[in-house]
């Protein structure tokens, strides 16, 4: 028998379903304590158990599974459906998929209060160098250079492995326009739905042309996904290939062994269900880079906090003097590993996209209510100054730059409540009346009012009763 379940999984639900699910399948299930996860975004608790079942001689009956629980609104189900095969039969193919991409092994799970519980099976890779004794690490766990070694090894990987080009070649262009990438990227990350609500609770109007923030107007960085926006069709080149989907700390696992070593280059990525073939290569470097550098953002001075977001939207200007180290050195490595992946000739067209993903992960991680309201509304800042930015190095031509603006939103000394009603967005007042037309009014009223007292008095005259 192994350890009983009540003393590492509490929950009382999740318990009984483990328990369920291991006596209809003739299996057991063990959670190692020191595994234990609780990590990501979404809400969501992921924890390593041991799975022992029936197994024929010289074969070993027991191994490692992943347990997730998705909350009952999980911005992604992460179920096996048509699209889910397609993207991951394609992965598949890939020496890359087999190495790191974790497997669901059995049908979903759900519980009777909305939740749902999902297995996953680590690569062989990822179990090799932990036995009874390791620890199996999420990234957001990592600190200093183990964090930094399993950041740069899960985006070289991505890019260099998953989506290998040949060195000379590069990898192939793609053109579309600002407001259908923008609004793809939201929808792959199912924030689409929630953007124009969270803008809301921030105080802002969605459809506003421009946000006052800090005293100072910035464009609205949701504002190209209107087709009447001018910037709109504005053209954007872009590399696409083969993407996670939803690639934070909480979904890299990276095993450690018994001394306590970390073994980055054996990661395991779970959460597959948003695998995409066809996606927008910088999508996952500007998820994995905004997820962790958030994690140090509360701890951070104004000045340091401003350095930040200047060295996210201008990588390209060196690490600034007010910056950290741990968190400098997490955007230099995306950058770096980026750049180096697109090469010479294609390292301006990589920026240009690595910053329009920015801007659409910064306002998906707006819609994330644990992140509200501090770190969320760093976020809008983030996303707002990435698109001063990206319209400034493309402007557009006169003629669409004439277009009328709408009116402006307003940055809220504190944010208003989740439920409290949306501050609307500056409105256009009628003008005031002039002097001139204020004594114009005047001598209108007194004219009447003696008009109105002669004929009083030619009545009293008349002696008309």
């Amino acid at each position: 028998m192994g350890e009983p379940l009540e003393p590492y999984v509490p929950d009382p639900t999740l318990r009984a379903a483990l328990e369920d699910f291991g006596q209809q399948c003739d299996r057991e299930i063990s959670v190692p304590p020191q595994t234990r996860l609780d990590r990501g975004y979404g809400g969501g608790t992921l924890f390593v158990a041991r799975l022992t079942e029936p197994a024929p001689p010289g074969r070993e009956p027991s191994r490692k599974v992943f347990v997730k629980v998705l909350p009952a609104r999980s911005r992604h189900r992460e179920v096996r459906g048509p699209q889910w095969s397609r993207a991951t039969a394609r992965a598949t193919v890939n020496d890359f998929a087999r190495q790191h991409l974790a497997e669901q092994i059995f049908p979903p799970i759900d519980l009777r209060d909305g939740r749902r519980l999902m297995f996953q099976e680590p690569t062989s890779d990822f179990q090799e160098p932990t036995d009874d004794d390791a620890r199996v690490r999420g990234l957001d766990e990592l600190d200093g250079d183990d964090l930094l070694a399993a950041f740069r090894a899960v985006l070289e990987a991505v890019l260099h492995e998953w989506n290998k080009v040949a060195p000379t070649a590069g990898p192939p262009t793609r053109q579309t326009t600002l407001g259908p990438y923008l609004e793809r990227e939201l929808r792959a990350a199912g924030a689409w739905e929630k953007i124009h609500h969270a803008l809301s609770i921030f105080g802002f109007h969605s459809g506003a042309e421009s946000l006052l923030i800090d005293s100072r107007p910035l464009p609205n960085p949701l504002r190209p996904v209107d087709p009447a926006s001018p910037h709109h069709r504005q053209p954007v080149d872009f590399h696409a290939g083969f993407a996670h989907g939803d690639l934070h700390g909480g979904n890299v696992l990276v095993p450690c062994g018994a001394d306590g070593r970390s073994h980055p280059e054996r990661f395991s990525l779970v959460g597959v269900s948003a695998v995409d073939a066809d996606a927008p290569l910088t999508r996952d470097v500007a998820a994995l880079l905004l997820a962790t550098v958030l994690r140090y953002v509360p701890e951070l001075t104004r000045d340091e906090s401003e350095a930040l977001i200047d060295y996210l939207v201008h990588p390209q200007r060196g690490r600034p003097g007010a910056l950290p180290g741990p968190v400098a050195e997490l955007v230099r490595i995306a950058d770096e590993v980026g750049t180096a992946y697109a090469g010479p000739g294609g390292t301006a067209t990589w920026r240009r996209q690595a910053r329009v993903s920015l801007i659409a992960q910064a306002l998906t991680c707006t819609t994330f209510e644990d992140l509200r309201p501090d770190r969320g509304l760093w976020c809008l800042r983030l996303a707002a100054r990435a698109m001063q930015a990206h319209l400034d190095e493309n402007p557009i031509g006169c003629a669409a730059s004439a277009a009328p603006v709408t009116a402006v939103g307003r940055w809220p000394v504190s944010p208003p409540n989740a439920g409290a009603p949306a501050v609307p967005a500056a409105r256009t007042r009628s003008p005031g009346a002039s002097p001139r037309q204020v004594l114009l009014w005047c001598l209108l009223a007194a004219a009447l009012l003696a008009l109105a007292g002669m004929a009083l008095w030619a009545t009293a005259a008349l002696g008309v009763p």
